[in-house]
């Protein structure tokens, strides 16, 4: 069978989820005419969920490549037109830019030693939080490393911990969280992961998750053991 290379060229340029093996990507022609909901969250600057939510409210119209929902260029443009909530952003960085002049928000708050949501509210509330510039794309927050460099430099109440703070922040995390993955449980018992599974498997403590991503309840794992091996913790 052989395929016209007009045609299969048209399709290539219409559709995003076959790649070439070596040539241009895929999708050029839609691209140009529609926006994947996170391609179009990226130039609002929010998370694809929350104009999804639009999306669904407002019952604007889209359409479906492939089982993915996308939004034509020209419905995003009037509705933007009509609105006064949403700016677009002023720069969309690329992903290599997000590697090289950028650090995700999770990243930050775990160099500094705090939670996510901590660091976010000193970026929205604080008065020293205005020196992080950031921007949400592909649906993470993300700060300059620049500006995160002169945050650190400003004040004197945060900074990035070294390897003893973090082992001491990490025991400290340890003992306040409901849930355990296995590996922290074993770490707890000193025993090897598997032997915390064969001991999950008996059902005496509350896990939560499925396959790999299962978590044990901490207390109810302190109790068991305390229970069932004289001398531990």
């Amino acid at each position: 069978m052989r395929i016209d290379l007009v045609s299969f060229e048209k399709w290539y340029a219409n559709q995003v989820k076959y790649k070439k093996v070596d040539g241009e990507e895929p999708g050029k022609e839609l691209r140009e005419k529609s926006y994947s909901f996170k391609e179009a969250a990226n130039i609002l600057g929010i998370h694809d969920c929350d104009l999804y939510d639009i999306w669904k409210n407002e019952k604007l119209e889209y359409i479906t490549v492939d089982f993915v929902r996308r939004i034509p260029v020209d419905i995003f443009e009037k509705w933007y037109a009509d609105q006064d909530i949403y700016s677009k952003a002023t720069y969309i960085p690329t992903a290599e830019e997000l590697e090289k002049d950028y650090i995700c928000l999770q990243d930050a708050a775990d160099l500094l030693g705090i939670s996510r949501e901590k660091l976010a509210k000193i970026a929205r509330s604080e008065e020293i939080g205005r020196l992080l510039d950031s921007t949400i794309c592909n649906n993470k927050r993300w700060i300059t490393r620049k500006s995160f460099q002169l945050f650190l430099n400003a004040q004197n109440v945060y900074y990035i911990l070294d390897d003893g703070d973090e082992q001491e922040k990490d025991t400290v995390s340890l003992e306040i969280k409901e849930y355990i993955s296995r590996q922290e449980a074993a770490e707890l018992a000193g025993v090897s992961v598997s032997t915390v599974t064969k001991w999950m498997q008996s059902g005496e403590f509350q896990c939560v998750g499925a396959g790999k991503v299962l978590r044990v309840h901490r207390q109810q794992f302190l109790n068991w053991l305390n229970e069932h091996r004289e001398g531990v913790i």
